[in-house]
């Protein structure tokens, strides 16, 4: 998985379409958005359309810069990791390595929260489109679907990552 710039240009971009994306849609959402779904997708809670866009505005932004400033500080200046093969990824020759390839994927999981939230609001606006607004279960659990598949495959290629190299 890529550790130089282009987790960081990335999640950059997706931050600029989220923010795209959500102030030039908020406009199709009725004045009280359906905001919050019961089990059956029928709303249970509502609030102004501009308190939505602020809200999923400040989620979709707010919570993977966040996360990205939280594990980029902590890696940053960690000596001492729970990896596999620790002995070898944490000898100090090769501990900036180790560091950057743990920011790299705290990027691209924030990037995967960042898309995952744009999702989210697709579905509140499907959801408002009707006259009686209704969360689509189909397109959640298929959305959670898929988040869990990517985020279970992210988890597998960050501990890739730290396999000891061939002939070692």
């Amino acid at each position: 998985m890529t550790t130089g710039k282009l987790p960081w240009v990335v999640f950059i971009l997706l931050l600029a379409f989220a923010i795209a994306y959500v102030t030039s849609t908020a406009s199709q959402l009725p004045p009280m958005v359906a905001s919050h779904f019961d089990m059956s997708g029928y709303p249970n809670a509502f609030m102004t359309r501009s308190h939505y866009t602020r809200f999923i505005l400040g989620f979709a932004i707010g919570l993977p810069v966040a996360i990205v400033a939280l594990l980029t500080w902590v890696y940053s200046g960690a000596r001492d990791f729970k990896l596999p093969n620790r002995d070898y990824w944490l000898a100090p020759e090769r501990l900036p390595r180790t560091r950057s390839i743990l920011i790299a994927h705290g990027v691209w999981f924030g990037s995967l929260l960042v898309a995952m939230i744009c999702f989210v609001h697709w579905l509140e606006l499907e959801a408002n489109r009707q006259a009686s607004p209704q969360l689509s279960n189909h397109w959640v659990s298929v959305g959670l679907l898929v988040f869990f598949l990517i985020t279970a495959g992210w988890i597998i290629i960050l501990l890739g990552a730290f396999r000891l190299p061939r002939g070692r």
